[in-house]
């Protein structure tokens, strides 16, 4: 379950970190009683970044493979060739 606190609360910056790493889940700092920021333990983070990461490395192979099935390949020989036409000459 999430945390919220109060921007008040923050006033103790030790007391407000050690309240984000001890929680399980993202911590919610309430401004006039709207959510103003999320904090999460760096750990969190970086589970967050890793999730993130594979998720659009799994959309890249997606697209890939749907551009394998649909024949928009091209022969690398030729992409340089043209390249090279198109720059260098």
């Amino acid at each position: 379950m999430s945390i919220c606190v109060s921007v008040e609360e923050m006033t103790n910056a030790a007391a407000f970190v050690e309240t984000v790493l001890a929680a399980q889940d993202p911590v919610f700092v309430m401004k006039d009683g709207r959510e103003a920021i999320v904090s999460i333990s760096p750990e969190a983070y970086e589970s967050l970044l890793r999730k993130a990461t594979r998720a659009r490395l799994y959309d890249l192979v997606d697209c890939g493979l749907n551009d394998v099935q649909t024949g928009r390949t091209a022969n690398a020989k030729s992409v340089t060739a043209n390249l090279r036409a198109a720059y260098l000459d």
